[in-house]
């Protein structure tokens, strides 16, 4: 039970922290197939959902620029990890990886994530191997609430009434 507990902990870093790979810097990912349509999603005021299997893990709401927009289609990353695909495709609405992430101290994780975008809303399931070669599922779903980034006090006052 408690590795189960550990491995669902670690998903949910790995698919909690997949959003961030649209307002971080990718470390590595391989090039978009040629042909692939550029415009993805859109930039604006975006609200996350986590899954593991079927139980919510988080929600958060994040402010993508148009350069984080852009990174969408270079696939999910993290800062924690160094994200290799093999297979990396984006386009006509369609989301295909497959790769590898390593972390920090060169351990590998084999993930694949599937799924489909729209330029206000995207949902991946997602598929990893801990490094103890335990397989975890989850989801992220994703949605644009606005055009506009709400301001720094506005935000506040809406985690605060959460």
């Amino acid at each position: 039970m408690r590795s189960t507990v550990l491995a669902a902990s670690i998903l949910a870093v790995a698919i909690g922290g997949a959003g961030l790979a649209l307002a971080q810097p990718m470390v590595r990912a391989a090039p978009v197939e040629k042909g692939a349509s550029k415009a993805t999603i859109l930039p604006g005021y975006w609200e996350y959902d986590y899954k593991i299997g079927v139980i919510p893990v988080s929600n958060e709401t994040k402010c993508l620029k148009p350069a984080d927009a852009e990174q969408f289609s270079r696939g999910i990353c993290t800062k924690r990890y160094r994200c290799d695909y093999t297979t990396n495709v984006v386009r006509d609405g369609k989301i295909a990886l497959k790769g590898v992430w390593t972390d920090k101290k060169d351990r590998a994780s084999p993930v694949t994530a599937n799924g489909t975008y729209s330029p206000e809303a995207f949902k991946m399931d997602i598929h990893i191997k801990t490094i103890n070669g335990m397989p975890l599922a989850g989801s992220l779903t994703a949605k644009r609430l606005s055009a506009e980034c709400p301001a720094p006090e506005e935000k506040k006052a809406e985690t605060a009434a959460k």
